[in-house]
């Protein structure tokens, strides 16, 4: 099950202590269906639940015996969605006449009900039952409300501003869309709307990405010095062979000839694995100087044999 459903299906279930809160999902749900007036009054879901909450909702909290239409449609793909209509127009109207919506023009939003920040969190949870949606955290953070227009989108934006979250909105194919990209502000929308325990799963992934960031980062500062000592050995042991094949291994300083053996030999060590394997063992600035030494007896040589030759490597 996909993290959006996981979310909608904790949504759908809590269990609200007091009347206030349920009476305030239900309004976020019809207010922030696809349509909700006189004329019209229509939410269209992905979940089949959700329309049935939206219906049970009418039936069971606003005590009208409405008729509401349930049926299950097919897109393009062959995907079902579901779509739930409140058929009479008599009865639509009373669903506003409850909602504080009966005066003409009608209201964006009536939210004098709403009298706590759990009635507010009940209300933005019924907001989200109906049009959001959120991306898996373990791919991006992203949660949106598809809104059906620009008045009731912003003040989805405002009632949010406050309570600190601050969503973005854009027009999208003749909707609406606020939306956070933010973990942070997605964590505590979902605590406010009651799955604070999914905002703690975020939480955790987020905590992950860091690690692994890290450990990537780590990883490829690994392999950069690697590469780097690699590059460098290959030069020294190219050198030390010059000197070798030139003069041989007695040519060389007595305090050489080991480090020199040691590094033909062992063209993968690093500097501090070279000194370590050392008679007696040195420092990683100890074997550098060594290596500068021959890297200069090899200069020296490669100069006396081609006077012309600029000097370095």
């Amino acid at each position: 099950m996909s993290f959006a459903n996981v979310l909608k299906q904790q949504l759908l279930h809590l269990r609200y202590e007091e009347l206030g809160e349920l009476y305030a999902r239900t309004h976020g749900l019809l207010r922030f269906s696809k349509a909700f007036g006189p004329q019209k009054m229509l939410l269209q879901t992905e979940n089949k639940s959700v329309a049935e909450l939206y219906a049970d909702s009418i039936f069971g909290l606003i005590g009208i015996g409405a008729t509401i239409s349930v049926n299950e449609y097919k897109n393009q793909n062959g995907k079902s969605f579901f779509s739930a209509v409140v058929d009479d127009q008599n009865d639509r109207e009373k669903i506003l006449r409850f909602f504080g919506y009966g005066q003409t023009p009608m209201p964006v939003m009536n939210l004098e009900q709403v009298q706590s920040i759990e009635e507010l969190g009940a209300f933005v949870a019924g907001a989200f039952l109906a049009c959001g949606s959120i991306v898996d955290p373990g791919k991006s953070y992203h949660l949106e409300f598809v809104v059906p227009d620009q008045q009731l989108c912003d003040g989805l934006v405002q009632v949010l501003s406050s309570v600190h979250i601050f969503p973005k909105s854009f027009a999208r194919r003749g909707s609406f869309v606020a939306y956070l990209k933010d973990s942070g502000e997605i964590e505590d929308l979902l605590g406010l709307m009651g799955a604070g325990n999914l905002g703690l799963e975020i939480m955790n992934v987020k905590i992950y990405k860091s690690i692994r960031n890290q450990v990537n980062r780590a990883q490829n500062c690994e392999f950069a010095n690697l590469e780097k000592t690699i590059n460098a050995s290959a030069v020294q042991v190219k050198e030390i062979q010059y000197i070798l094949s030139h003069k041989g291994l007695s040519f060389l300083p007595e305090d050489l000839r080991e480090i020199a053996k040691l590094r033909v030999e062992n063209p993968e060590m690093s500097l501090r694995e070279l000194g370590e394997a050392l008679s007696v063992p040195l420092t990683r600035s100890g074997v550098n100087h060594r290596l500068k030494r021959l890297s200069k007896l090899y200069a020296e040589l490669s100069k006396a044999k081609n006077p012309d030759k600029p000097t370095g490597n």
